[in-house]
Formats: C-alpha cells, sequence, structure tokens
C-alpha cells in the first residue's frame, strides 16, 4: 500500500479538497482508497458525510491513534464503493500528544496493507505529533504532497513542512519522504502575485514541484457546498482535469 501526505502548516491553502479529490480519482481508476482524517475540523469527514456518525458511534482517528484500534475497526465505508475513511472529530484537538508515539500511524497502515492500495491523509495545518504521525507513515515508499497558494506565505509554510519532515526523519532515523509543491488557486491569467511566487518556488525549490497545478474555480466552491469533490460534482470542469492530472504525477512519481 502507498501513503500520501497532504500537509502544510499554512492554512486555506486546499489540504482537504487535494486529499478528497485525488481519492476520488484514484477510486474511479479501480484503486482501493483508504481516505485517513487527522484534522479536528473534520472537513475530509464531512465531505462524506459521516461526521456525526462518527461522533455517534466513537469511533473515529482518535481510536486509531490513542486506543490501539485497527484499520480496519475505525474505517468507515463511503458512498463511493472503492473509498473507505478513517473519520475525525473536534475532540482530536483535546487529546494528549504526549501519549502518542510518532510511528502509531505507520504500524497501523502496515497492518492493513493489503487491503488497500493506497493511504492518503489529511494532515491538520498544526505542527504537531499528528503532522509527525503522517511523514512517519510516508516516510518509506510515500510521498508528501504541499499544497501552496502563489502569496507572501509560500516559503513560510513551504519551509515549515519540509524542516518538521526531515527533523522526524532524523530523530526516528526514517528516509525522508519524497516531497513536492502543489500550486493551488491559480488563475487562469498570470498575475504579479504569481509570477513573483513562481519566481520564489522555481529559486528555492526547482526539482521539487508538480508539472499540474490547480486553477481556481468557482466549481470548487460549488461542490464543496453541497459536500462533493470537483471531479464529482463537475467532472469536465478545469480544476477537475487538473486534479487527474495530478494523480497521474502522483502514481509516477510513487512508481
Amino acid at each position: 500500500m502507498k501513503t500520501l501526505a497532504v500537509s502544510n502548516y499554512k492554512g486555506g491553502v486546499g489540504k482537504t479538497t487535494t486529499a478528497v479529490n485525488l481519492a476520488h480519482v484514484f477510486a474511479d481508476e479501480g484503486m482501493r482508497v483508504l481516505l485517513v482524517d487527522l484534522d479536528p475540523q473534520a472537513s475530509a469527514t464531512d465531505f462524506f458525510g459521516l461526521y456525526d456518525r462518527a461522533q455517534q458511534d466513537g469511533c473515529s482517528s482518535i481510536d486509531l491513534l490513542y486506543g490501539h484500534a485497527s484499520v480496519e475497526d475505525s474505517a468507515y465505508r463511503t458512498h463511493c464503493p472503492s473509498i473507505d475513511i478513517v473519520p475525525s472529530i473536534i475532540e482530536l484537538v483535546d487529546q494528549n500528544e504526549l501519549l502518542l508515539h510518532e510511528q502509531t500511524l505507520k504500524f497501523a497502515l502496515d497492518d492493513a496493507d493489503g487491503a488497500y492500495d493506497i493511504a492518503i491523509i489529511d494532515c491538520s495545518p498544526v505542527m504537531k505529533r499528528l503532522a509527525f504521525n503522517a511523514y512517519a507513515a510516508a516516510s518509506v515508499g510515500g510521498m508528501v504532497v504541499i499544497p501552496v497558494k502563489l502569496d507572501s506565505s509560500v516559503m513560510r509554510g513551504t519551509a515549515l513542512t519540509v524542516n518538521a519532515m526531515r527533523s522526524v526523519s532524523d530523530a526516528l532515523r526514517l528516509p525522508m519522504p519524497a516531497w513536492k509543491i502543489l500550486r493551488t488557486c491559480v488563475p487562469g491569467r498570470t498575475t504579479r502575485s504569481e509570477a513573483t511566487g513562481t519566481a520564489v518556488l522555481d529559486n528555492y525549490f526547482p526539482e521539487n514541484q508538480f508539472e499540474t497545478v490547480i486553477h481556481s474555480s468557482t466549481k470548487v466552491c460549488e461542490g464543496s457546498w453541497r459536500w462533493k469533490a470537483v471531479v464529482e460534482a463537475f467532472p469536465g470542469s478545469r480544476p477537475a482535469r487538473d486534479y487527474r492530472a495530478l494523480a497521474k504525477e502522483v502514481l509516477h512519481e510513487l512508481g
């Protein structure tokens, strides 16, 4: 099973949108997909309408990380037959991270190897052990996707994420995960802000960028109001085509 973490310590850059859309594209390609929601805001869980059920059942990523539950016992089937999700709930933010081992998620996914073709981890925009678990899980044969918007925050969020990955790898003596930057919310015409951001990324990270960019479109917002991925709600739209192209790049990188 391949592992893909979607992470950036800058919020509002399209992490959940990217994770959910990639999950749908991979499922459409016949892959068995596990989506792990590690964000207490639980937006990925909401996309599949499972937040209330997870709270009522008391079964979520809390149990997977802190309760020694297996993926099989923590995952829910979604309306898409090929996508299962380990949901998140707001109580995840209250957990004592000192009790969380950095490799808990990695071990849980290792135990589920064979049940899925790919695991996608939607990370919280906070530099805590939740994210460290995602990086450790992606360290061997996996990848971290770093969505960015081309504004003045582009370097800070990217640098924090890369440095955190490096620190986790050094501390745990694990390989540094492969990683690439994904430009999101790209306007149809090049603006001065986009040109400046592109120049910055090209200068500091010339080898770590996806060729695919995700173009901005009202279709993404319209889909989110219906809790639907844009590839599901508007499959012919430009961002839907972008996410399908991104999925091909990701699979090529994962090998």
